[in-house]
């Protein structure tokens, strides 16, 4: 007889399997972000996820047996064990791959190509802080690494500004070592420091190739400060949906530090803050790869995308499908058609609810971000084992294990064997 149950103990330790499984996921994002691709990241990320709260339900389970009765926890615990890592993470992990290769497919060729305009501070205090010239090698690094479909700018500031390149494809390598020759010999530093010609003067440079747009990124590095009208110099910034992403050096004062982090800000950009000259190149790396990396299921959108619906449609669908899947794991861990149904059904709700919250809810704040994914894994985990209070379960006539499927098979065929030879004799005599 099927009937209505409600077990505390799953859904509490489902939301330790959940908050467990978004702990693991979150050192995954920051050391494997830049390490592995996107479709590998999110299979790991979502199918660790499934593990642990298919681990915390079994648990569970067998600690207090109300979904699915003291039968299955005395003859098929086994059973559910060895279904653990096939169901959650492999079946998950494995969809959840295929799901962000879907949501990280270019659909269509962007009608420009992406853009970088670097603002490298020349002002005489850059004698201090980059003695040996680290500032130009870290670009020319940069540039090395870019890939042949990029566009890119220099712009040197001091108290006035240079467009020491102005914007050019690197389409090949003659195009690249032209530009690195200029930045190995550009002028040496010298002046003041006036960070609002140079955002006007990047301003003027991407307009004048009509490519004030998402697609395009600036990113300024200075280690000084100046007045700067932040509303005045930031709009255009903001209407065209572009990043600033800002480096400073650690001598700056709290002024030129808090200026960065504010221009990164308004902007959507990261401020990144640099103790010594050496980790420039670094630095540099990091944000190239950035404006480069793949749209992921568990992260903000941004570029050309950003405001996309076809995407936001897919990353929510996709998040319906992977809770949908997630609920069906325990399904088949438990052997239980009857609790598969409202697992899987609420799977998919806890789905469809997370991923409205990552595509409405999710910024360039790192700190925000964070707390999101982790109220989207504790939704998921939580809302799915509240649907055995909406869908009837069933502690008999649900439940075939593999076990009695297999004994079911030999009894069958021994019964036949044996029928067939009666028959036998019977046609003998």
């Amino acid at each position: 007889m099927s009937q209505r149950k409600l077990s505390l103990l799953m859904i509490l330790c489902s939301l330790v399997g959940g908050v467990i499984g978004f702990v693991v996921g979150e050192v995954i994002l920051s050391q494997l972000s830049t390490e592995l691709p996107q479709w590998l990241l999110m299979g790991l990320y979502f199918g660790q996820y499934a593990l642990f709260v298919g681990v915390m339900c079994l648990v569970a389970e067998m600690i207090s047996p109300r979904l699915n009765g003291h039968g299955w926890k005395q003859r098929y615990v086994g059973a559910s064990w060895k279904m653990l890592v096939p169901s959650t993470l492999v079946m998950v992990g494995v969809a959840a791959m295929l799901l962000q290769l879907l949501y990280g497919f270019s659909y269509q060729r962007a009608s420009s190509t992406d853009n970088i305009v670097m603002l490298l501070d020349t002002s005489d205090s850059m004698k201090v802080s980059d003695p040996n010239n680290q500032l130009f090698q870290a670009a020319s690094d940069v540039v090395r690494k870019m890939d042949n479909d990029m566009q890119i700018a220099v712009i040197t500031f001091n108290d006035r500004t240079e467009v020491l390149q102005p914007l050019v494809q690197l389409s090949d390598q003659n195009v690249k070592d032209t530009v690195i020759a200029k930045l190995q010999n550009h002028p040496g530093p010298s002046g003041g420091t006036q960070i609002e010609k140079a955002l006007q003067t990047a301003l003027e440079q991407l307009q004048a190739a009509q490519q004030l747009n998402p697609s395009s990124t600036v990113v300024l590095m200075s280690d000084g400060y100046s007045n700067v009208d932040l509303q005045k110099a930031m709009e255009p910034y903001k209407q065209a949906n572009m990043h600033i992403h800002t480096v400073g050096m650690s001598q700056v004062d709290a002024d030129g530090t808090y200026l960065l982090k504010r221009i990164a800000e308004e902007t959507g950009g990261t401020y990144f803050n640099v103790d010594h000259a050496e980790e420039l190149s670094g630095i540099f790396g990091q944000i190239y790869d950035m404006s480069r990396q793949d749209r992921n299921l568990v992260s903000e959108r941004t570029g050309a995308t950003s405001d996309s619906t076809f995407f936001a449609i897919i990353r929510v669908v996709g998040m319906l499908i992977i809770g949908g899947l997630l609920g069906l794991a325990l399904g088949l861990i438990f052997d239980n058609r009857h609790l598969a149904k409202s697992f899987t059904i609420g799977g998919a709700v806890a789905g469809l609810l997370a991923g409205l919250l990552l595509e409405s809810a999710l910024t360039s704040t790192d700190w925000l971000d964070t707390t999101i994914r982790l109220l989207a894994c504790a939704l998921m985990a939580v809302v799915m084992t509240l649907f055995t209070v909406f869908i009837p379960a069933s502690t008999s006539g649900g439940q075939i294990s593999f076990k009695s499927r297999i004994g079911l098979g030999k009894r069958s065929s021994e019964r036949m064997l044996e029928s067939g030879n009666r028959t036998s004799k019977r046609f003998d005599s």
